[in-house]
């Protein structure tokens, strides 16, 4: 009987600790995004027309010769763009027009290189395929997607100005770090990390995200 208790206990504690990380994960995810749209001039045109966000609010690549990449972050869909992905990994806000799912990015890379750095990144996905292999777990990021860095001096006013891209990518930039991209990149959705809809997190990052619909 004790051991029936005990087991159950910490089971919950397991639970409790899990909706924790996750909500966690949830409110850094929307200060990054409150504080890359702050510091850089991103087109409304981009925000409005794409399908999906992705906010990686920890990045980090390290490496001497060899180097690795890794992220865990949010890849927030519009809901006429989530339709057709709909399963348990993806969860809703009845007043939201965004659904969330937890995504990782990991990667390795070889060359000069030398250093490390922890940033983070939100990525704007103008392209609905992506977000299908995503869901596929056969999402990298390579030369066949076209990926524009944008730079948070350059004044920029609409998609016009820059040309079309599969994703629109921004970071703080802080750091130092020699010789490496996110070529060879892996973004995946992360099956191990389940959000709830109605967490404080959850709802800091809709707020963040609902500037512009």
């Amino acid at each position: 009987m004790r051991n029936r208790v005990l087991i159950k206990i910490i089971y919950l504690i397991f639970i409790s600790l899990s909706l924790h990380a996750s909500d966690e994960r949830l409110l850094d995810s929307a200060n990054a995004y409150n504080l890359i749209n702050r510091t850089n001039k991103i087109p409304q045109s981009i925000i409005i027309n794409s399908s999906a966000i992705i906010v990686f609010p920890t990045f980090v690549k390290a490496g001497f010769i060899l180097g690795a990449t890794v992220g865990r972050g949010v890849m927030l869909v519009r809901d006429e763009d989530s339709k057709e992905f709909i399963d348990d990994r993806i969860t809703y806000h009845q007043n939201s027009v965004w659904s969330v799912v937890p995504v990782r990015l990991g990667g390795a890379t070889i060359g000069l290189q030398v250093g490390y750095e922890n940033n983070f990144i939100v990525m704007y996905l103008m392209n609905r395929g992506i977000i299908k292999d995503i869901y596929d777990n056969k999402f990298t990021l390579n030369a066949s997607t076209s990926v524009s860095f944008m730079d948070h001096s350059a004044n920029i006013g609409t998609m016009s100005d820059i040309g079309f891209s599969d994703i629109y990518a921004y970071t703080n930039n802080t750091g130092f770090f020699a010789g490496a991209n996110l070529g060879g990149s892996v973004i995946t959705v992360d099956d191990k990390v389940k959000f709830d809809p109605n967490s404080y997190g959850y709802r800091q990052l809709l707020q963040a995200v609902s500037v512009v619909k």
